[in-house]
């Protein structure tokens, strides 16, 4: 179930960003790809059946999806002009994170893969059966 609710939260963090369009229409049409990948994983958590594929491709996938976000954040630093990396947002102050835009939504992003994918291994851990070994 926390898996599930982490693997929704980073569906609707993408939208967000996505709907924000603060960084332009190419940059919102990534986020949406991204929602729309998320939300393939999503599906395949609340299907019926044995989710051990699924768990597993949603770890590789979030931990993916935060590598890409954090190597993202050096492209959406604008310039360095009297308001530093946030002129481009068209204020001294940085966006909002609640918003979803910007670097404090890029974080939060992050955060909320880097859990999603902790949960899945977490789970992936747990479902494993091990092998033991007995003496002969």
């Amino acid at each position: 179930m926390l898996l599930v609710l982490g693997v929704a939260a980073s569906v609707v963090l993408h939208a967000r960003m996505a709907l924000a369009g603060v960084h332009g229409p190419g940059w919102s049409v990534l986020m949406g790809v991204m929602a729309l990948l998320c939300l393939s994983c999503l599906a395949g958590l609340v299907r019926a059946g044995d989710p051990t594929a699924t768990v597993r491709m949603v770890m590789g996938t979030a931990l993916a999806m935060a590598l890409g976000h954090v190597l993202l954040l050096p492209l959406l630093g604008g310039s360095s002009g009297a308001h530093g990396a946030h002129a481009h947002h068209g204020g001294a102050a940085p966006v909002d994170a609640a918003s979803g835009a910007g670097h404090g939504g890029m974080l939060l992003v992050v955060g909320v893969e880097l859990a999603v994918a902790a949960v899945a291994v977490v789970r992936t851990r747990r479902h494993t059966q091990r092998i033991t070994y007995q003496p002969v």
